[in-house]
């Protein structure tokens, strides 16, 4: 599971940062909510962390213009 941190929109995209097990995402990866909703991820931007033992906690990706909201779950479809 993936906690949404926060939303930027750039353009026609949006730049969301994910809390959980962020090693597994990669470009292509599919999200969904528990609304069965699906977002791709189009890019894994950059990793972000205060701590080095949680360099793989949180990471920046880009996605295609939607209404995710800041404390959004998103599991791995």
């Amino acid at each position: 599971m993936f906690k949404v941190l926060d939303v930027l929109k750039i353009g026609d995209m949006l730049s969301v940062t994910l809390y959980g097990k962020c090693e597994m995402l990669k470009n292509g990866t599919k999200l969904h909510d528990k609304s069965g909703r699906i977002y791709e991820v189009v890019s894994v931007a950059m990793i972000r962390y205060d701590e080095p033992s949680d360099v793989a906690k949180r990471t920046t990706v880009l996605m295609k213009a939607c209404n995710i909201e800041t404390g959004s779950e998103l599991f791995i479809a």
